[in-house]
C-alpha cells in the first residue's frame, strides 16, 4: 500500500498482513470479552507521553469494540520498539517501515526484547526535513484522534492499517509517539502483538553457521504447528528520500519449515507434551544476514498455520 496524505499533513503507511495462510481478520469464536464500547473521554487539553499512549490505546480498543473484538492490552516492549521508530521518522522527516539504519519492524521489536509476532502501523512526515525532537512533548488529543481515525477509516484495497487494528487475534499493543520542536503534529508507530506463547531466548547476534536452540511452548487457544527459518540481507542505512519511496512492508517468508514427528520434514521438532525444541543452524550458503526465526501455530476455527512468533537474529 502506498503512503497517502491526510488532512493533518502527515503520511500513513500500513503493515501488510502476511505471515499467515488464512484470513486473520475473520472474527473467530473468541472466548475473550469484547472491548468496552464506551467512547473514550477526550482529555481536556494537551497531555504528556504516557497519557497520550493510554489515550491511543483506548481509541484502538474503541475501534475494535465496534466489531465485537476483544481489547488489546498494553505492552511496554512493543512500545519501546514503536518509540524508537516514531522518533527516527520524526527526526528525519519520513514515513516507512524501514528505519534510517535499515532496520525492519521485527528487528526493532527483537532488539527491544520482544519474542512474539509484531505488526506495525506508522504515520509521520513525508518531506525529508531533519528536525530536533521536543524533549518534553505535550500532545493534542484531537491530533491523536485524527491519526487513529485515518488508520481506521481506510477503504479497500488500501486498508492495511484498518486490518491491523481489527485483526481478531491481536491481544497486545505498544505505541510510540513523538513530535519535533515547534511543530504541533505527532508522529506515531503502533506495534500490535500476537502473544500466544512462552519462548526461550535466542541470541540477537550470531555468527554464520552458529547453531541455536529454538524452544518453548505455545499457549491456548493456539496449537503448535512448526518452526520456520528464513533470511534477508543485513540492514543498510537509508536516507529519507529512499525511505519515502517505500510502501507496505511484507513479513519475510521462511525458506524452510520444520514439523514434529508424523509430518514430512527435513529435521523433526522434538515435542515433550506441549513443549517444542529444535536446533537450527544459521547458515544459508555461508551468507550473513538477518535470520528470521518463526514459530507457527493454528488458531481456533482455522486449519492453516499462522506465525505466532517472529524474531530477527543478526548473523555476520
Amino acid at each position: 500500500m502506498k503512503a497517502i496524505w491526510v488532512p493533518s499533513g502527515i503520511a500513513l503507511l500500513g503493515f501488510a498482513l502476511t505471515g499467515c495462510l488464512h484470513d486473520p481478520n475473520k472474527p473467530p469464536a473468541d472466548p475473550r470479552p469484547s472491548a468496552d464500547t464506551t467512547r473514550p473521554v477526550r482529555p481536556p487539553g494537551p497531555v504528556p507521553l504516557a497519557d497520550a499512549q493510554r489515550y491511543v490505546l483506548a481509541l484502538i480498543n474503541y475501534d475494535r469494540s465496534k466489531h465485537g473484538l476483544a481489547a488489546v492490552a498494553w505492552d511496554e516492549t512493543a512500545a519501546k520498539a514503536g518509540q524508537r521508530h516514531a522518533e527516527d521518522m520524526a527526526r528525519n522527516g519520513f514515513t516507512a517501515h524501514w528505519g534510517t539504519d535499515g532496520s525492519v519492524p521485527e528487528l526493532r521489536y527483537t532488539e527491544a526484547g520482544g519474542t512474539h509476532m509484531a505488526q506495525e502501523n506508522s504515520a509521520c512526515f513525508f518531506d525529508g526535513v531533519v528536525r530536533e525532537l521536543d524533549p518534553n512533548p505535550m500532545f493534542d488529543p484531537v491530533k491523536l484522534e485524527q491519526i487513529e481515525s485515518a488508520f481506521y477509516n481506510e477503504k479497500p484495497p488500501n486498508d492495511g492499517h484498518r486490518k491491523n487494528i481489527l485483526k481478531a487475534w491481536h491481544n497486545k499493543v505498544g505505541v510510540g509517539i513523538t513530535k519535533p520542536v515547534g511543530i504541533d503534529q505527532p508522529c506515531m508507530a503502533q506495534e500490535f502483538l500476537d502473544e500466544y506463547g512462552d519462548y526461550d531466548g535466542i541470541p540477537v547476534k550470531a555468527r554464520v553457521g552458529q547453531k541455536v536452540t529454538v524452544s518453548g511452548e505455545v499457549t491456548e487457544p493456539v496449537q503448535f504447528g512448526g518452526v520456520g527459518l528464513g533470511r534477508i540481507d543485513l540492514p543498510k542505512p537509508m536516507d529519507p528520500a529512499q525511505l519515502n519511496q517505500t510502501s507496505s512492508y511484507r513479513v519475510p517468508e521462511p525458506k524452510e519449515l520444520f514439523f514434529p514427528k508424523g509430518f514430512v520434514t527435513r529435521v523433526e521438532v522434538a515435542m515433550t507434551g506441549k513443549r517444542f525444541s529444535i536446533d537450527l543452524e544459521l547458515d544459508e550458503n555461508k551468507q550473513p544476514g538477518l535470520y528470521m526465526v518463526t514459530i507457527w501455530g493454528k488458531f481456533p476455527e482455522n486449519d492453516e498455520l499462522t506465525i505466532t512468533s517472529l524474531r530477527a537474529v543478526r548473523v555476520e
